[in-house]
């Protein structure tokens, strides 16, 4: 069960380019994504009204899609507009169409009830073109688990210390309790490190002294599963607002689409400041750790996943560690099971994709 009334992300700009048909299944339905003549991003549902074969199968005319098997011609709002050898075109003939804005370089679709779609509330990624700031955008790794244990892993600083002891975890963070503020349909944790070894990336990169002071502050939007993270490792006593020139910021963006219930979509990007260093390719260097990190994580839930599967209704015992977990989860299953309560539309809405 999934909330579709939230702006996931959906893909990179990158990705669509010129006549390209990008297929790509999100919360259990299949989409198809293009690039129109005009360079509005339109999104549809990947299936043919006529025989359902995949419209990603097609090719991409002026502003529309053409199905390839029979040759309906699809426009941006999902009506067909063109069937060859019949000049009478049925209002039936149309595929669902859903809300898509372009922003910061990163494709939003809303799959819920199309007059809810705000597009106020798509998260502002503006620093991934911020002067003095540096970006490294376009991340993306496929996940054959289920989206909730990958949740569970960012929220979860306490596997720093042993899944990430070689790359950005130190063994003085396993036994630090962050600090978790709780608001309707967000959570934020703080975690804070002082006086401690730098990770192994920040000793490599930068020119901090042995001891430092860590600071990582998390806000999870439960509503499109999306986290944002500053990180800030600094000389001992500046504080998170370091002005040090020694200091190493992050700003880390990682958003979390199900495609469906045992795969998902793991989009990220990652901006640093420029702090002193002696390493001319340290973006690429920065990049390289971040994504071995990740990788780090993918390989212990991957594994999580399939021996869940291989035990089905194999019970988890909790710790103490996971209180903040079972919280968060129980506010999830809430907020879905309140949103397959509400009045579903009968009519749907169809509309164009907008592009900000």
């Amino acid at each position: 069960m999934f909330l579709k009334n939230a702006w996931y992300v959906a893909g990179w700009d990158s990705e669509l380019v010129g006549d390209a048909l990008l297929a790509r299944r999100l919360l259990g339905t299949n989409v198809v994504f293009y690039r129109g003549e005009d360079g509005t991003p339109v999104a549809l549902e990947d299936r043919c009204c006529h025989r359902l074969a995949p419209l990603s199968h097609g090719q991409r005319e002026g502003n529309c899609v053409r199905c390839m098997y029979h040759g309906l011609l699809f426009d941006a709002t999902g009506r067909c507009v063109d069937v060859p050898g019949q000049e009478r075109i049925s209002d039936k003939l149309r595929v669902r169409s859903y809300p898509l804005v372009e922003r910061d370089h990163l494709l939003w679709i809303w799959m819920g009830e199309p007059s809810l779609a705000d597009p106020a509330q798509i998260h502002d990624s503006h620093w991934h073109d911020a002067p003095g700031w540096t970006a490294e955008r376009g991340g993306y790794i496929h996940y054959k688990s289920n989206v909730h244990l990958i949740t569970d892993n960012l929220l979860d600083f306490s596997h720093l210390a042993f899944v990430h002891n070689k790359s950005i975890g130190t063994r003085k963070q396993g036994g630090v309790k962050p600090e978790v503020t709780f608001s309707e349909e967000s959570v934020s944790v703080r975690f804070t490190t002082i006086e401690g070894a730098p990770p192994p990336f920040a000793r490599q990169l930068s020119k901090l002294p042995d001891l430092v002071d860590r600071f990582n502050f998390y806000v999870w939007n439960i509503r499109g599963n999306y986290f944002a993270q500053d990180s800030v490792i600094a000389p001992p006593g500046d504080g998170y607002g370091s002005q040090s020139p020694l200091a190493m910021k992050l700003h880390t963006f990682i958003a979390l689409t199900p495609a469906d219930e045992g795969s998902s979509h793991y989009f990220w990007s990652t901006a640093h400041n420029d702090f002193t260093t002696d390493i001319v390719d340290v973006t690429r260097q920065l990049t390289a750790q971040v994504t071995a990190a990740f990788e780090e994580d993918r390989n212990i839930i991957e594994a999580q996943q399939r021996s869940i599967d291989a035990s089905p209704g194999a019970p988890m015992i909790a710790i103490a560690a996971d209180g903040t977990l079972l919280r968060i989860r129980r506010m999830v299953d809430g907020m879905a099971a309140a949103e397959q309560a509400r009045p579903v539309e009968q009519t749907l809405v169809f509309q164009p994709a907008a592009r900000v």
